[in-house]
């Protein structure tokens, strides 16, 4: 067996496996009553857009079609670079380096063309939209295009290479403030520089990525580090399925790699008086800061909301602000409830005064800190409005 055989199988058998995920949620009675209509109402609204009329151009007229610069970051920050490395590979890494080399290089190949899709799709979307209300021309946005996909591609290499190092909150801090200083670079340079400069600069992102891809891909340092990140990628669609449900759980993914959360050690000293309540709270909040999964959905509902509030009008500011508390506030609820029914946990009193005081306590606790986030960046959009 060669490695693009290799590769093109686990690709089908990954496919398949997210439509048996997708399957299970969709079944004929969702697709007949909720998905086929909401399909026709989005066609019906993107036809009334095109026209200059309907639902979705009046609110797009009170965005300033600034929703479209929150929609490039938000896909930005999204993606991967899968592998499509299995445990078992390990087996091979012997007598079979090749295949899996190569099996590696047509994963990377796979993973810039579906970042490239992605942003020809979004193109062809949006452009008829554009091109009348910024009066923008097909060749300004064709590199505006270019730069957002080379840029695009250049976070995806720098996730590869955040997996192959310890995770700590020195290297988490700096990685934000990179970010932040990449997006308000690539701001700056979208308004202020011409068109014809931005192609060639997304151009030399792509190629940088591409080089730095292909030379990581010849290295076996983090092989389980990536066979954990390509687990994480091949469950994400379950897990956002299942996030939502009490009764089901998404399969559990071992992390070799993990470290000790933040404040283990200190534990004792920060819950000096041992009780029932303290004890569900520090059950809890260890949980919280070990489970990658629950961090990220909480990390990436922050993100939509952050982004949406800052590029939205007064009036849509409060109304994310009072979504956005609403569904933080369930979401932890549900993530409490599936820490507590841990298999040891069994035959604890839920009805119990000292766990609805726990919960209540952990759960105010971090919507707190995630509402006065949002509530910051009301404040600071606000400046600059």
């Amino acid at each position: 067996m060669k490695g693009r055989s290799l590769f093109f199988r686990r690709l089908i058998d990954y496919y398949k496996y997210q439509f048996n995920v997708f399957h299970s949620v969709i079944d004929w009675t969702v697709a007949l009553y909720i998905v086929l209509p909401a399909l026709a109402f989005v066609i019906y609204q993107y036809n009334d857009l095109l026209h200059g009329r309907g639902l979705f151009y009046e609110w797009s007229e009170v965005m300033e079609w600034r929703w479209l610069y929150a929609v490039c970051v938000l896909i930005v920050c999204t993606g991967a670079i899968h592998t499509f490395l299995m445990e078992a590979d390990k087996v091979f890494l012997l007598q079979k380096k090749e295949m899996i080399y190569q099996l590696k290089r047509y994963a990377l190949v796979y993973s810039f063309l579906v970042t490239l899709a992605k942003w020809l799709l979004l193109f062809f979307i949006v452009f008829p939209l554009i091109s009348h209300s910024v009066h923008i021309t097909l060749a300004e946005s064709a590199a505006l295009s270019c730069y957002l996909f080379g840029l695009h591609t250049f976070f995806l290499s720098l996730k590869q290479e955040r997996i192959r190092k310890p995770r700590s909150i020195s290297r988490w801090i700096a990685d934000i403030l990179f970010r932040a200083v990449l997006f308000s670079g690539s701001a700056v340079l979208i308004v202020f520089t011409e068109s014809g400069v931005l192609a060639p600069i997304g151009i030399l992102f792509f190629i940088f990525s591409f080089v730095r891809g292909l030379k990581k891909t010849a290295s076996f340092s983090a092989f389980e580090a990536e066979v954990f990140e390509e687990k994480k990628s091949r469950l994400a669609l379950a897990g956002l399925v299942m996030m939502i449900s009490q009764e089901a759980g998404v399969p559990k993914v071992k992390d070799r790699m993990r470290r000790k959360p933040l404040l283990y050690r200190n534990s004792k000293r920060i819950f000096k008086k041992r009780t029932i309540c303290t004890g569900y709270k520090e059950l809890f909040f260890k949980v919280m800061l070990r489970n990658g999964e629950y961090t990220r959905h909480m990390y990436m509902l922050l993100s939509a909301f952050t982004i949406l509030i800052f590029v939205s009008p007064i009036w849509l500011k409060l109304i994310a602000l009072l979504v956005y508390t609403g569904v933080c506030r369930y979401i932890l609820t549900l993530i409490f409830d599936k820490v507590m029914d841990a298999p040891f946990l069994i035959g604890t009193d839920k009805e119990s005064d000292e766990y609805y005081r726990a919960r209540k306590s952990c759960i105010n606790t971090l919507h707190y800190a995630f509402a006065a986030c949002c509530f910051l960046a009301a404040a600071v959009s606000l400046l600059f409005t």
